[in-house]
């Protein structure tokens, strides 16, 4: 019997070859055990327990014609072939569509319906799928995506690969790497799931279940691999439906379930492998040899019986021999100051992964709807933003230059004040604070007066803006950690509100309250606990809660004393927002019952998205209210901080392309004279942008696509969007408009390479 063996990679993410190998030379003990690999360097290919080698040009250089010709001879001539690669029985199903009696690799419909994400099969199994969508939505969309779970998601690729992306900028470096290396922009984001990691891996021929284990996970590798585990039988709920559909499916091989079982014990699937995973013979020293009876499902040779040696297994590193025939390949010459190979698929996988789609595009579809807005297209833009930039002659406007979106700016503040007057009762008035450091604009400013809101500031500086504008000081509130900067600014009269840094700056206002300083509240900024943050007194170190509790008892009587919590909720998530929200009231309580002192203002920050605090559900911020009102029934007064909500959308920038440059492949490079000095947070958010059109003037919103728009700066990083589409006509001179560039875009801006 000779049987082939491929996926021979045993790096830090192994392929299971080595392991299937071991296993079957334990229930075959006389079987030739061939190895098939398409690289020398893949260190599999030396395991001692190999009889032969079948070593390939790395696919890159295949002739894939050539070498299906001798796979099909191999298979008629009785070989078996257990394929311990993705790609490979990807292009083996598409060789035999009809299957073949040796090929121990599941059919074409098989695979298609089990692609990743969606996992079409999966019905009947006890399973949910994790919320994902297609990487082809805008980038405003996958940004909302990110908010809406917490920024806890992975990027995914087609095949394989995945990265935890917490950040923006770290999802868009993600997904440049991963569009590269698989030359595709077919990924996806998936929603990430709490729990502990478990498997089920499975051997069937020809629609009939022959086999299956569940695996637990007790220890895994930094890239998140299975380091050790413990092997039991499968649970017969889950068992009955699964043999349904590997019947359904026609499912000839190896198989694995990637799941997450969540707290409350529900299983989320995140995967199925058509291979065995590469910890195969860990479930063989548990008494499970699914490769031996994969091969006595297709051979009709009993294997020898599997006998348990533990139920719980681990890995170890081993050195062996190199094979005199396979010499390691010599160093490369340094380049860079680098030495050494690379050993990430050594064997050209991604080369066979831009082959196999450009050969047959439908292996990349993502089966199944993806949550959210619909895949493709264009982000929607509001039809106040057209209006105001159309007011705007902007054949004459000087580039780049950022545009005041009026109708937008005040809509945002009347909306936002009518919301604060429904959401207030007769025992708790709700108000707004804009934060002047979001933008300082005079303009802005103005409006939050007129629409009621206070004014938020970070420093005397902004406080003697606030009232140069028109702030009484009693609509002033000071906070931040540097809020008597700079001395001798101080106002006279009584302020709204202040609310100290840290325990230090509350014994200063303490001393302060006895001179210069009048507040009407004097409270503190908390820190939430097991989230990094630089501001605020932190609740976790009980040394340093004793001392709050203690300066807050020296606070004077005649001052209201209240609570300042601020975490942006566009970094860490509306409903991590929310949850931390919760937990500061019922740390609040514990401070008014330790200290003795009732808490009379809360002030609820911010860094909320527009799109969350505009679109949010209502009643949410209402049961908000109620909550308070149950906790803290002394409070009189709560103010929340909408400063990036109002100001992000406020202004647009414009800016005109200068260049066009056309690369292979469609890949364009455009470079405009607007920058990152102009655009400083274009790394931490997206922005939807227009172009408008230099024959009608209409302003049309850009999708994704294969351009990428360089800043004027001679700086590497000054890249200020990635893969944007420009429609077609566009040339030199057409003027893009950036929208959301009114909050910390605007007042961050730098001057830079103006001379």
């Amino acid at each position: 019997m000779k049987i082939y063996i491929s996926g021979l990679y045993c790096g830090g993410n192994p392929q299971p070859g080595v392991g299937i190998a071991r296993s079957l030379r334990e229930g075959y003990p006389e079987a030739t055990l061939i190895g098939v690999e398409y690289s020398n360097r893949v260190s599999g290919i030396h395991w001692q327990g190999l009889d032969d080698l079948w070593i390939q040009r790395p696919w890159n250089e295949l002739d894939l014609e050539s070498y299906a010709g001798k796979v099909r001879r191999v298979l008629d001539e009785g070989g078996l072939w257990i394929s311990g690669s993705d790609l490979e029985a990807m292009w083996l199903a598409s060789l035999f569509p009809g299957g073949h009696a040796g090929l121990l690799a599941p059919p074409p419909d098989a695979l298609k319906r089990i692609a990743k994400p969606a996992v079409p099969a999966h019905a009947g199994l006890p399973v949910r799928i994790p919320t994902y969508v297609a990487t082809d939505l805008p980038d405003w969309d996958l940004h909302a995506f990110c908010r809406a779970n917490d920024w806890r998601v992975w990027l995914k690729g087609p095949y394989y690969d995945a990265a935890r992306t917490p950040t923006w900028d770290s999802f868009v470096a993600a997904r440049n790497a991963l569009t590269k290396v698989w030359s595709t922009e077919r990924l996806f984001l998936q929603a990430h799931v709490s729990g502990y990691e478990e498997s089920v891996m499975l051997c069937a021929y020809r629609g009939e279940l022959l086999g299956c284990v569940s695996m637990r996970k007790r220890d895994i590798t930094p890239e998140g691999k299975t380091w050790a585990g413990d092997v039991s039988p499968v649970d017969p709920a889950f068992e009955a439906p699964l043999r349904r559909i590997v019947r359904e499916l026609n499912w000839t091989g190896g198989g694995e379930l990637e799941m997450v079982r969540d707290p409350g014990g529900q299983l989320w699937l995140l995967e199925v492998n058509p291979r065995f995973p590469a910890w195969v013979h860990g479930a063989t020293i548990g008494g499970y040899n699914l490769p031996a009876l994969l091969v006595q499902g297709a051979s009709g040779a009993r294997a020898v019986k599997a006998e348990a040696r533990a139920a719980e297994f681990t890995r170890v590193v081993l050195e062996v021999p190199v094979r005199d025939d396979y010499p390691l390949p010599p160093l490369p010459e340094p380049f860079a100051g680098a030495v050494g190979h690379s050993m990430k698929h050594p064997s050209g996988l991604t080369s066979l992964a831009q082959r196999l789609h450009k050969s047959n595009p439908e292996l990349l579809e993502i089966v199944g709807e993806p949550a959210g807005p619909a895949a493709g297209g264009k982000p929607a833009v509001p039809d106040t933003f057209i209006a105001d930039i159309a007011a705007y002659d902007l054949e004459t406007v000087q580039t780049p230059r950022f545009l005041y979106l009026e109708s937008t700016a005040s809509g945002l503040f009347k909306r936002a004040a009518e919301r604060s007057r429904r959401l207030g009762t007769d025992e708790v008035q709700v108000v707004s604070g804009y934060s002047i450091k979001t933008n300082p604009d005079e303009r802005l400013i103005r409006l939050a007066l007129e629409n009621g809101f206070y004014a938020e500031c970070i420093s005397l500086l902004e406080a003697q803006k606030a009232l140069q504008i028109g702030f009484r000081p009693d609509q002033v509130i000071l906070n931040g950690p540097a809020k008597w900067w700079p001395e001798g600014l101080m106002p006279k009269e009584r302020l709204h509100a202040v609310f100290c840094d840290s325990v230090a700056d509350l014994d200063r206002c303490v001393a302060m309250a006895a001179g210069d300083l009048a507040s009407r509240h004097v409270g503190i900024r908390l820190r939430t606990p097991n989230v990094v943050s630089r501001f605020g007194i932190p609740l976790d170190s009980p040394q340093t809660f004793s001392k709050l509790v203690e300066a807050v008892g020296r606070l004077p009587d005649e001052a209201a004393f209240g609570v300042h919590f601020h975490m942006a909720s566009s970094n860490i998530g509306v409903a991590q927002w929310w949850h931390l929200f919760e937990s500061m009231l019922k740390w609040c309580r514990s401070i008014e019952r330790l200290t003795g002192r009732t808490i009379e203002i809360l002030d609820m920050g911010g860094g909320w998205f527009p799109d969350d605090w505009h679109a949010e559900d209502e009643s949410r911020f209402s049961r908000a209210v109620e909550t308070v009102k149950a906790l803290l029934p002394a409070v009189r007064q709560i103010v929340s901080e909408p400063g990036k909500a109002m100001a992000q959308p406020s202004m647009a920038l414009a800016m005109r392309i200068l260049e066009i440059q056309e690369h292979e492949e469609d890949h364009v490079e455009a470079v405009v004279d607007g920058s990152i000095a102009e655009l400083p947070m274009y790394a931490f958010q997206p922005h939807r942008i227009l172009r408008q059109c230099g024959e009608t003037g209409a302003l049309q919103p850009l999708g994704r696509g294969k351009t990428h728009l360089m800043g004027r700066l001679c700086m590497e990083h000054d890249i200020v969007a990635s893969n944007v589409a420009l429609p077609e006509g566009t040339r030199a001179g057409d003027v893009l408009i950036f929208c959301d560039a009114g909050g910390y875009d605007r007042s961050m801006s730098y001057v830079f390479g103006r001379g």
